[in-house]
Formats: C-alpha cells, sequence, structure tokens
C-alpha cells in the first residue's frame, strides 16, 4: 500500500520551535543586557522573591570642619508570580496550498517577533523602575549630559562596560557630537551586539522602545486617572513618577518633550561579589520554561494553528546599577 505525505506531516513543530528560539534571539534588543536566571526551571514553584539594594541618593556638599550625616543603607523584597506571554497565529491550508509566499515561514517570524518584544518591553519596564536620574530634559542628547549620567555610578576604576539606550530619533544629534566614536572605529569584538558607537563611556544602542514622555502628572490636568486609562497614561509619563487613580495628567507641548535614556551597568565592581547578594546585576529575567512552540491540525477546518509560549518573570535587582537619563526630544 502506497504512502501519501500529508501537509501536516511537513510541518515539523521541532523544527519550527528551533528556527523560532533562533529568530526570537535575533530580535531581542534590550534582553541580552539582563542577567537570565534559570534555577526556576524544572522545579516546583511558579513565586520568586528578589531582594535589592535600595540607592543611598546623592552626596552632599559638606562645610569645612561640619561632619556629614550618615546615610542608612536599605534594601528592599518583591515577590512576583511567573508569567506566561503568549502568540498564535492560524493559517488556512489554502494559504499554504497558494504558493504565494511562505506563510509558515511568516508565522515563524511573526511568533518570534511577538515573544521577543514582550520580553523586551518587560525589560524596559523594570529598567524604568530605577529612581537615579541624570539631566531634566531640557537639553538635547549630548556629551555632557552623557558624562552627568555616567559618572552617577561613582566607578572606582575606569573602562567598566555601560550601555546606553537611546531612541533611534536622538541618533542624527548624538551622531554629530564631536565626542561620540562611532563602531567602525574599534575592533571586531569591541562593542557589544548592535552598538552604533560609544560616547561618555557608554557603549549606544538603538531602540524605539525607549520612552518619549508626552504627559506631566499636574493638579490643573485636564485628564483624570483612573483604573480604565491608568497604564495608557503611566506609560506617558516621566517613569519615577508613579501615577495612582485620582491624579491629573496634562499633555506636555512638543517643545518641553523629552526622551528617558536607561544607562545600563553592566560589569560587576568586584569579580568576587558578582551575582552575588551584595552585587547583583542590574536587571534579571528570572526563566521558568523557554519558549515552545505548538503545533495544532483542525482537519474540519483545514486550519494549522500555531502557538508559541515563555514562562517568565522580569525585575529591577539593583537600582545602583540603572541611570535613568533624560534629554530633550
Amino acid at each position: 500500500m502506497s504512502e501519501v505525505t500529508k501537509m501536516q506531516d511537513m510541518i515539523n513543530p521541532e523544527v519550527m520551535g528551533d528556527m523560532l528560539d533562533a529568530k526570537i534571539e535575533a530580535q531581542l534588543k534590550l534582553t541580552p543586557y539582563a542577567r537570565l536566571d534559570n534555577t526556576l526551571e524544572g522545579v516546583p514553584g511558579d513565586t520568586k522573591t528578589v531582594p535589592a539594594w535600595n540607592y543611598i541618593g546623592d552626596a552632599e556638599d559638606v562645610a569645612e570642619g561640619e561632619e556629614v550625616d550618615t546615610t542608612k543603607m536599605t534594601s528592599s523584597k518583591s515577590t512576583f508570580s511567573i508569567k506566561k506571554a503568549m502568540k498564535s497565529v492560524s493559517i488556512t491550508q489554502e494559504s499554504i496550498n497558494s504558493g504565494l509566499g511562505n506563510p509558515v515561514g511568516q508565522a515563524e517570524t511573526q511568533l518570534a517577533k511577538s515573544i521577543a518584544g514582550k520580553v523586551d518591553n518587560d525589560v524596559l519596564a523594570a529598567a524604568y523602575e530605577a529612581q537615579m536620574t541624570a539631566g531634566d530634559g531640557t537639553s538635547q542628547i549630548g556629551y555632557n549630559g552623557l558624562v552627568d549620567a555616567s559618572t552617577k555610578f561613582e566607578d572606582e576604576e575606569d573602562g567598566i562596560e555601560k550601555v546606553l539606550f537611546i531612541h533611534p530619533n536622538q541618533e542624527a544629534t548624538l551622531l554629530k557630537d564631536s565626542n561620540f566614536i562611532s563602531a567602525d572605529k574599534y575592533e571586531a569584538g569591541v562593542m557589544v551586539k548592535g552598538a552604533i558607537g560609544k560616547v561618555a563611556a557608554c557603549q549606544v544602542k538603538k531602540s524605539k522602545k525607549v520612552r518619549l514622555v508626552t504627559y506631566a502628572k499636574d493638579t490643573s490636568g485636564t485628564i483624570t486617572i483612573d483604573s480604565s486609562n491608568l497604564a495608557e497614561y503611566q506609560a506617558k509619563v516621566d517613569p519615577t513618577v508613579k501615577l495612582a487613580v485620582g491624579d491629573k495628567v496634562k499633555a506636555l507641548a512638543a517643545a518641553s518633550q523629552f526622551y528617558v535614556c536607561p544607562v545600563l551597568k553592566m560589569e560587576p565592581d568586584s569579580s568576587e561579589t558578582e551575582y552575588t547578594e551584595d552585587e547583583l546585576p542590574a536587571i534579571t529575567i528570572f526563566l521558568k520554561k523557554d519558549t515552545q512552540l505548538d503545533h495544532e491540525w483542525f482537519p474540519k477546518k483545514q486550519v494549522h494553528d500555531f502557538t508559541a509560549a515563555r514562562y517568565y518573570g522580569v525585575a529591577l535587582t539593583n537600582s545602583a546599577k540603572v541611570v535613568l537619563a533624560k534629554f530633550k526630544k
């Protein structure tokens, strides 16, 4: 008896899953700069308690002969549940049969972009939980402002790697800065992947996810925050400002809008304390289960469903390693 190869036999979920993982890695912009913690994989439980040291605040001027007040170091902890990021697409058998393009390959690409975008969003949201800032958003991006941001870390040694994320709309201004050194001036392997150059001890990467602040919290604002619009406007205000139901916000004039560019310190102060509770990384991704791709075939409808899911959580684990630099639009 002869065997017939069917379309569902030609779609191998394992092969697609490997390709999906590769495409996700290629799509990630911010996630490579967070530490991946996979200690939750294969163990019971779906919650994680995360310790974090709080920033002690900027140094103060002290007059001659006066004694500086001591500052109490504090730490905090947050407990969160592992969440599930999912996306699913359906492809009809007719679209596969038509031979126009590659719908299965396009499904892989779209699912990879979707999962990568969600993880990147969560990494950036964690960075925006930091409270150490530089600049007030009234000056455009440039060397002087970035020096102010970079030195906030108070590094004791030179050459400690930092990564600055800018919005693509800021690139032209930065490229014209005489202190900016483009990536092609460095030997291969010196710059982080995708960096366009370096300025003020920061390697520079572009991301459209960098926040443009277009609203401000204001008692005379025209929009009142409620449960239905809280998330929407929290994403439009200065991330160091936390909105609550009942607050008012108003739109900023175009001339007053500003970008909030995260600067991440990538290296430990000491190899002996790296990744310990004494010196946690800036941001950590707690992975419960890596991306899984499932394929379902519905013969009565002649439809293929492809579903991707990743179980993880993201947390700001060291706010002293993140500076939010504010620059005019």
